[in-house]
């Protein structure tokens, strides 16, 4: 039987083994391209529509829907969170699960740009720094 082996750097997991027939089912995905990466980029420093603008939801619906999206694998729904957080957390401190939800969104940002890109953690991070400086509120 082949297998992946998967890597988590950023993780207590270690090392993780997925048989290759497998993979589909657990949801695990390849490393985004290039051209991914530059569209998670445009999401971070985008303008923020209406319905982002709007803070009507209470704390608990708000969570969910983050939690929601971060879970998805769906970078660019993670980097939505990320970048909604980060608005916020110019705005007032965050609170502690929404700085929980905040470093994991970035973790997961950082990790692809690593992987994508080709770079450092260092470069990586200071590269979602850059994209987030452009950020229009």
């Amino acid at each position: 039987m082949r297998y992946y082996v998967i890597d988590f750097p950023y993780s207590d997991l270690g090392q993780v083994m997925v048989p290759v027939d497998m993979a589909e089912k657990v949801g695990l995905r390849g490393i985004n391209a290039q051209t991914n990466i530059d569209t998670i980029f445009e999401t971070l420093s985008g303008n923020f529509s209406e319905a982002e603008e709007e803070e009507s939801k209470s704390f608990h619906q708000r969570y969910r829907e983050y939690l929601e999206k971060i879970q998805s694998g769906d970078l660019n729904q993670v980097a939505q969170v990320y970048r909604l957080l980060y608005r916020r957390s110019m705005i007032k401190p965050l609170g502690t699960k929404d700085k929980a939800l905040f470093e994991t969104a970035r973790q997961l940002l950082v990790s692809e740009i690593v992987y994508a890109r080709k770079v450092g953690d260092e470069e990586a991070r200071a590269l979602l720094d850059e994209a987030m400086e452009d950020l229009v509120f």
